[in-house]
C-alpha cells in the first residue's frame, strides 16, 4: 500500500472495538499478512516479529472480542517501544485503509501455551477483524489537545497536525514536540506505571510525523540528537528526531 494511502487514513481512522461474526475474509487476510514485510522500522538495528494470533490464544484486561490479533515481538534494547509503535500504526493504517477493524490493545498478552512462538519479548498488540459498523470517523469526531498544548515548534503545522491526531493509550496523548528549522524532537511523559505504553503511543506520533513529512514531498530521516537528549522539556523523555529537508 502506497504511503498516500496510509496518511489519507490518519484523518479517519478510529478504534473499532466491536466487530462483526466471523474471521476476516481470506482475500484480506492474504493482504494483512503480506503488509507484515512492508513495514519500516524506526530503528532497523532492533530485530522485531510479529505474528497473527486467535482470539483464544490472547488473554487480559480490557481485550476487545475480535477474531484475530496481531502481536509484536522485539529484542529488548534502548527504543524498542517506541519502535513497536512506529511499525504497528503503519499496520493500523493500512486496516483502515482497507475497511478492516483494529484497536490497540495494552492490556492483553498471548497466553503462556504460544508466548514462547517468538524467542523474542511481547511489547504489544492490535486487535483485527470485520467491523460491526463504519470502521472511520469523520474528522470533527477526534478528541484531542490543541496543538499549543503539546509543541512549541512554530511553522510546521502541516507535519504536526496529524502527529496531532495519533492514538494513544488511554488517549493520554503524552507526546510533546519541540525544535524548529527542519528539525522535530519528539518526547514522552515520563510515568512509572505507563512508561512503556506512553514510549509505544510516541513511536505511533513519529509514524504519522514521517508519513505527513513524506505526503509533502520533503525528505525525511531520523536521528539522535544529543542536546535534545540531554534536554527534554521538564518531566519528558526524549525518543527521537525527525529531520525533514
Amino acid at each position: 500500500m502506497s504511503q498516500i494511502e496510509l496518511y489519507d487514513a490518519i484523518f479517519r481512522r478510529k478504534s473499532v472495538r466491536k466487530y462483526a461474526p466471523g474471521e476476516l475474509e481470506s482475500g484480506l487476510m492474504t493482504k494483512v499478512v503480506s503488509n507484515l514485510t512492508s513495514l519500516r522500522p524506526l530503528f532497523p538495528e532492533i530485530r522485531t516479529e510479529l505474528r497473527i494470533m486467535t482470539n483464544t490464544d490472547v488473554r487480559g484486561m480490557f481485550k476487545v472480542d475480535a477474531p484475530h490479533f496481531l502481536a509484536f515481538f522485539s529484542e529488548v534494547k534502548d527504543g524498542h517501544a517506541a519502535n513497536a509503535g512506529f511499525m504497528m500504526q503503519q499496520m493500523d493504517l493500512f486496516l483502515s485503509a482497507n475497511g478492516i477493524g483494529s484497536c490497540w490493545q495494552g492490556g492483553p498478552k498471548p497466553i503462556r501455551e504460544v508466548r514462547g512462538v517468538s524467542e523474542l519479548e511481547f511489547v504489544t498488540m492490535l486487535a483485527i477483524g470485520p467491523p460491526a459498523g463504519d470502521p472511520h470517523r469523520s474528522i470533527a469526531e477526534f478528541k484531542r489537545e490543541p496543538l499549543a498544548k503539546i509543541s512549541d515548534v512554530t511553522g510546521s503545522d502541516e507535519l504536526l497536525e496529524p502527529a496531532r491526531l495519533a492514538p494513544s493509550a488511554m488517549n493520554n496523548q503524552p507526546w510533546f514536540f519541540t525544535g524548529g528549522d527542519g528539525t522535530i524532537h519528539v518526547s514522552t511523559a515520563r510515568s512509572m506505571i505507563v512508561d512503556r505504553m506512553n514510549q509505544i503511543s510516541a513511536g505511533i506520533a513519529l509514524c504519522h510525523l514521517w508519513l505527513a513529512a513524506t505526503h509533502s514531498g520533503k525528505s525525511v530521516s531520523f536521528r539522535s540528537d544529543l542536546s535534545a537528549q540531554a534536554n527534554p522539556p521538564k518531566k519528558y523523555s526524549y525518543v527521537s528526531s525527525l529531520v525533514v529537508g
